[in-house]
């Protein structure tokens, strides 16, 4: 994340932006998490859920409170707020007596704690600057877990860790009188991007939903607590982990910014639910890793949104990601005793895919995405009138277009003749109005074009031809890329026909024109090549690869496809041709070939080759010449 200058850090308000930091996060970590849950255990009666939903609706209102009357000038006082509350709340937590007391004092604590973090996280790069925000959120952070780390702390009672914990918001509130406060800078890097921001906050969501369901796990299975959590030096051990890999997360965000520690953090913490296992059988030192990897994601948790400055952003992060992410974990994880692997699977699906639609080139291949599927909603229940004339007059059109969107024909082919592109349209045919095409609902333009332009492919391809295309388009045009979809004319199906109506319903008024261009058209004079064996051997080349399938590899017309065709397809070697004049010079006659050759015979299963340049589509007429030229005598 890149910074901006600031002046120099008043050594008063450092102290207190980490006191104060490490407060909130102890507070956190060892009582809402953990000391809370114990105390209301005994009289939860299986209604603990409902208490952590509670906790959770009070930690989302608290963030929304916050981000909403959030002032600069009122920043010192309002973290002091937030510290008296939540020390009053954990008082409150340990005197109650009944459940009803113990879920308004959980909403307290949530309240209290919403509005700490969102209100202590959105000011700190004022106080503390950008040049070093991620290494003093290290710090402080890695210090708060080294503390709820520490023996007496973490083995003490459920009460005493109550008692703690409010001593702790009662030193918060202390330190938070010397933060030090000016107007902050907002870092504006792609991060904070709009769009972007619900990216990064999945990515949280899915780190603190999969430690906070592992943490419980561990807490509450015997094996695992004994195996992770045991003995002075095990937690002596984790201590030092978590402020060392804090430290280390907060230099690495300094220097190359927070996507990189999120992923080391998840890679970290995946690996250790791993390896847990039920706590019988699990790898040596793999509360090492845990413990890493809880510090790696929770410095990235605080300076993401501190570096952002932005009141409804921190909102966003610890309302969402930080108490519905926390809540969910520790719900679904209260009847089991083993990290399950779709956990850690899904969650990882999140955090990659999430940080990695930051680029915005992916960014706009996930909203085409979302484009396709509210397309495909809207298309659903559109009425006839958003159709256009032949749609509406034929449901089985309006279904075939409907297929056509589903099945993502848009991803390849489009829909739209570029009228400043000379090639576009020789290939495809005449150019369509833009007004026209926007009328559709939706307007297929397609994404890419690596198959043929579909605008008027009702006056190219017979629906004859459509049809085995579109069940074996390997056999039909050898080479092809695209998949086949067989199975859309299954017997009572009705969406390959439907397809097969709707494509031959694209162009089929401009047939005409169609077949005016084509009769205009003739190869480049260039083709009077001295190689003429050369280049009839090319020709010879193309027409095993392309023409054999219908014609036969010796031009017989008995090709695999010919029993597949309604009419035969024309035998080479028989002295007249169906759609030869008699009586041509050699040029007209290869010339008349070449035009049959680039763009077929509508109405017929013969299909063009529009794509094929001119030299390629000459050596094939000199082929079909060469047949001609050893036809039989007739009879």
């Amino acid at each position: 994340m890149s910074d901006t200058a600031h002046p120099p850090i008043p050594r008063h308000a450092l102290v207190a932006a980490l006191v104060c930091v490490a407060a909130s996060y102890i507070y956190f970590l060892i009582f809402a998490e953990f000391a809370l849950i114990e105390l209301a255990k005994p009289m939860a009666d299986g209604r603990l859920r409902w208490l952590m939903g509670t906790l959770a609706v009070g930690g989302v209102t608290g963030s929304l409170l916050a981000a909403r009357w959030f002032r600069y000038e009122r920043y010192a006082r309002a973290v002091g707020t937030g510290f008296r509350a939540c020390g009053a709340a954990a008082a409150f937590a340990l005197l109650a007596k009944s459940w009803l007391m113990m879920m308004l004092a959980a909403l307290c604590v949530g309240i209290g704690l919403g509005w700490l973090t969102v209100t202590l996280v959105s000011g700190l790069r004022g106080v503390l600057g950008g040049k070093r925000l991620g290494l003093w959120a290290g710090v402080s952070t890695g210090s708060a877990y080294a503390i709820c780390n520490l023996p007496w702390v973490f083995e003490a009672s459920p009460a005493t860790q109550t008692i703690f914990a409010a001593l702790v918001a009662i030193g918060g509130a202390f330190a938070a009188i010397w933060l030090d406060l000016t107007e902050p800078p907002r870092s504006e890097t792609r991060d904070y991007e709009p769009a972007v921001t619900w990216f990064w906050l999945a990515a949280l969501l899915a780190l603190v939903w999969l430690d906070s369901a592992a943490f419980y796990i561990i807490q509450h299975t015997e094996p695992l607590r004994a195996a992770t959590w045991a003995g002075a030096w095990t937690l002596g051990g984790n201590a030092a982990m978590h402020l060392l890999a804090a430290i280390a997360a907060g230099l690495l965000i300094d220097r190359r910014g927070a996507p990189a520690v999120v992923v080391l953090a998840f890679a970290v913490l995946a690996t250790a639910c791993t390896w847990l296992g039920d706590g019988v059988k699990h790898a040596l030192g793999v509360e090492v890793l845990y413990t890493a990897g809880v510090s790696l994601y929770s410095t990235a948790l605080i300076t993401y949104p501190a570096h952002g400055g932005r009141p409804w952003l921190s909102a966003r992060v610890y309302a969402l990601a930080g108490w519905v992410g926390s809540g969910l974990g520790i719900g679904l994880a209260q009847d089991l005793h083993q990290v399950p692997p779709w956990f850690v699977g899904l969650a990882g699906l999140l955090v990659v895919g999430a940080l990695a639609a930051r680029w915005t080139w992916l960014r706009r291949t996930v909203v085409n995405a979302a484009v396709v599927l509210l397309t495909l909603s809207v298309a659903g229940s559109a009425t006839l009138s958003s159709l256009s004339a032949a749609e509406a007059g034929d449901p089985s059109i309006a279904l075939g277009r409907r297929v056509y969107v589903a099945e993502g024909c848009i991803h390849c082919h489009s829909q739209y003749v570029r009228p400043q592109v000379g090639a576009d349209v020789e290939r495809w045919g005449p150019v369509r109005s833009l007004s026209d095409s926007l009328l559709e609902r939706p307007p297929l333009f397609g994404n890419r074009r690596q198959g043929p332009d579909l605008t008027q492919v009702g006056n190219r391809r017979t629906p004859e031809w459509n049809r085995l295309h579109l069940m074996h388009p390997q056999r039909i045009s050898p080479g092809s890329r695209m998949p086949a979809y067989d199975y859309l004319f299954r017997p009572g199906d009705p969406r390959g026909d439907a397809l097969v109506a709707y494509l031959a319903s694209l162009g089929a008024s401009t047939l005409a024109e169609r077949l005016s261009q084509a009769a205009g058209w003739n190869p480049a004079p260039t083709f009077a090549l001295p190689n003429t064996i050369q280049l009839r051997q090319t020709g010879q080349a193309w027409f095993s690869r392309l023409c054999s399938p219908c014609h036969g590899v010796s031009g017989h017309g008995d090709g695999p496809l010919a029993s597949a065709l309604s009419q035969k397809p024309t035998d080479f070697r028989q002295p007249l041709w169906r759609h030869l004049p008699e009586g041509l010079s050699p040029e007209a006659r290869e010339a008349v070939l070449a035009r049959i050759i680039k763009f077929g015979l509508p109405g017929t299963a013969m299909a063009g080759r529009e794509y094929l340049d001119d030299v390629t589509v000459v050596s094939l007429a000199r082929a079909v010449e060469a047949f001609y030229g050893a036809r039989r005598p007739p009879p």
